[in-house]
């Protein structure tokens, strides 16, 4: 089914384009830094920056232990029907994103020679490197509570204060710190970034002063929540981690063997690394419908979205690597590279991480949706694909061949990508590879339906489902009820948004229990359910009365769109 045909599918693209943003804006943002330092302060500044990129890495790191776990549990809450505890973990994740914040700020003041000695800063350096740090160390502080807000806005569906934000983010860091870095040098840099977090902040706490916001803070830390918020941030928290040891180890080996020289082209190579944060954008546009669907225990909803995301991560990887094989020679130039002796390595650098892209972006995305059910094999993927392969293929091919170095990046992603089949083989077989989605056949037989809502095709779908629950052997009043508030509830969305493509998503779960109706719409936000709303016509007094009668049912707000849960008893 195409991705336009479905509901999932639309939610999926429409959140497709903020999601890439958001997963690698920050990324994004130090490589602002990094094009601005060049253009402004020349190659020196480019490679005192790059020197920044371990300590990056780890704010980055420590950051996404709170902001992924607790975006994760929101999301599972969420699709779990628990309003109050979905919130909790909002107000544990913001208490400690303030904390995580105090503590780097703390550490990067204490700890400052420390630092600058682990990540080997070269005398030639050290006077752009002292100037950036000196607020550096206030962009550590500012940086965890902005990724964390970003991302809890992110989950409750307000993509329009998120592209704002993010707009700011960037746009402001790349004027600030280009006005301030020609007044200050490297310090005006540093403050510019800082200017542009806050700024970023600011534009986020809008979303709460909206009508269609859902999150509610809430003064809860528990050390059982928080373990949670860990084990679901541990992936790509890690993969922050591993790429902080990364590139220190890389600095190390690569002043030893090449002097500071090429470090420009390094800093260039640790960029087109990091762009591949930019494939886990795909996995987080899916994210949200997929923990949903997890708390919902639908295993059809979650093959479902993964079959949009694979989709979208091959054409997306496609379209980067051979963008990124054919102007290579205009990459190097945006970072300022000309020496005559770097431009050919710089170029070939390029060249090399473009034929990489997809297979690390199926690492990736697939080490993010493991690290929920199979956390061992998550994190050995991100071992593979962040550390282990790059340097053996780097450092390796570095001893074998002229510029063996640069091509190593172009063979890591795929030794990654066999070393992680052959785990995830070795741990689980090949029954129900590669989702592994067995856990969900126990909560009960599913049929989901997605409906482009016109009378017809409403009426076509409750006809079938009369035909599935007749099959099943429920009786004729039961099947009636189900069939009645099928149409009613359908007609009465279709009726409120007139005019409007509407896709609705039915799941109809049938167990020993009973039958769950589960409804889902991209329509205006109503609640059918509410016994308060406005009786204007028959049909709104038939599904008033319908629902003063029906006990067990729930409305839930989620990101953004209806839903609907109905539960009735056993035949």
């Amino acid at each position: 089914m195409k991705i336009n045909d479905t509901f999932c599918g639309r939610r999926f693209k429409s959140m497709l384009f903020t999601a890439s943003v958001s997963a690698c804006v920050e990324i994004a943002n130090v490589l602002v830094d990094k094009v601005v330092s060049a253009q402004v302060l020349g190659e020196k500044a480019l490679a005192a920056v790059s020197m920044f990129t371990p300590m990056f890495s780890f704010v980055f790191f420590v950051s996404a232990i709170v902001m992924v776990g607790s975006r994760v549990c929101y999301s599972i809450e969420i699709g779990r029907l628990c309003r109050v505890r979905a919130n909790g973990f909002f107000g544990q994740g913001l208490i400690l994103s303030t904390v995580i914040g105090l503590a780097l700020l703390a550490l990067f003041f204490m700890a400052r020679v420390a630092i600058l000695n682990f990540v080997g800063v070269d005398p030639d350096l050290g006077n752009y490197v002292n100037e950036f740090y000196r607020y550096f160390v206030w962009v550590a502080f500012a940086i965890p509570v902005n990724c964390f807000l970003q991302q809890m806005v992110y989950a409750d569906g307000d993509v329009k204060i998120c592209n704002a934000s993010y707009t700011v983010l960037l746009g402001s860091n790349a004027a600030l710190s280009f006005l301030l870095g020609r007044q200050m040098g490297m310090e005006g840099i540093a403050l510019g970034t800082l200017l542009a977090n806050v700024l970023s902040t600011l534009v986020l706490a809008v979303h709460f002063f909206k009508k269609t916001n859902t999150l509610k803070f809430i003064w809860h830390v528990t050390a059982r929540d928080s373990a949670s918020v860990v084990r679901f941030s541990m992936a790509e928290s890690l993969e922050f981690l591993f790429f902080t040891l990364f590139t220190a180890v890389t600095n190390h080996y690569f002043i030893t063997v090449h002097g500071t020289g090429p470090l420009p082209v390094l800093s260039m190579m640790y960029e087109l690394i990091e762009m591949g944060v930019l494939f886990n954008g795909v996995w987080l546009a899916a994210e949200p419908l997929i923990n949903i669907y997890r708390g919902e225990k639908n295993g059809n909803g979650v093959a479902q979205a993964m079959r949009f995301v694979n989709y979208t991560l091959f054409k997306e990887g496609v379209l980067v690597s051979v963008a990124l094989f054919l102007f290579a020679p205009w990459v190097v130039h945006l970072f300022h590279i000309h020496s005559g002796e770097l431009v050919g390595a710089a170029v070939l650098a390029v060249r090399a991480a473009a034929v990489g892209m997809l297979p690390m972006a199926i690492v990736k995305v697939y080490a993010a949706y493991y690290e929920h059910e199979q956390p061992v094999l998550s994190i050995s993927m991100i071992v593979m694909i962040v550390f282990l392969s790059p340097v053996v293929c780097a450092f390796g091919l570095q001893t074998l061949i002229p510029d063996g170095f640069w091509m190593g990046f172009a063979v890591a992603p795929f030794l990654a990508l066999a070393l992680s089949i052959v785990l995830h083989l070795l741990l689980y077989g090949r029954k129900g590879f590669p989702l592994l989605l067995d856990e969900f056949k126990a909560s009960g037989d599913w049929h989901m339906r997605n409906v482009l809502l016109f009378p017809e095709s409403l009426l076509a779908f409750r006809d079938d489902v009369g035909t599935l629950l007749e099959s099943r052997g429920f009786d004729t009043a039961m099947r009636t009820k189900v069939m009645l508030l099928v149409e009613e509830l359908g007609m009465t969305i279709y009726e409120r948004n007139r005019g409007r493509k509407i896709y609705m998503e039915f799941s109809v779960i049938v167990k020993k229990s009973g039958i769950t109706l589960i409804v889902k719409d991209n329509g205006v936000i109503m609640d059918v359910t509410d016994l308060e709303r406005a009786v204007t016509d028959l049909r709104a007094y038939l599904v008033n009365m319908f629902m003063s009668t029906h006990v067990d049912k729930v409305y839930l707000l989620t990101s953004s769109y209806n839903r609907h849960v109905f539960n009735f008893g056993s035949c």
